[in-house]
């Protein structure tokens, strides 16, 4: 599957779910947080500029150059899950 195919399946199931993703990596200072669209996040997990967080680097490559390490799903405030990669938190929620 496509990371951009990925990520429009992430928001999908944010726009219907009312689920919140946030990806975490281990060689980017900053996150990638899915709730309803796709936003870069500071190390504090406020929403930033895109280029001021990734330099560089675009939405559809970002998980080939930034390595990622887990990602968390929330429903509101509550975290539901942690994961180790994208298709385990898809299907945790399938």
């Amino acid at each position: 599957m496509s990371m951009l195919r990925v990520f429009e399946r992430l928001v999908e199931i944010s726009r219907s779910k009312g689920i919140r993703f946030v990806l975490h990596f281990t060689k980017c200072r900053g996150k990638v947080g899915i709730d309803r669209e796709i936003k870069a996040l500071d190390e504090e997990g406020r929403p930033a500029p895109w280029g001021r967080i990734f330099p560089g680097i675009t939405p559809q490559n970002i998980l080939h150059q930034c390595i990622l390490k887990k990602v968390e799903v929330y429903k509101g405030s509550q975290l539901l899950g942690e994961y180790n990669t994208i298709e385990e938190a898809l299907s945790a929620l399938t």
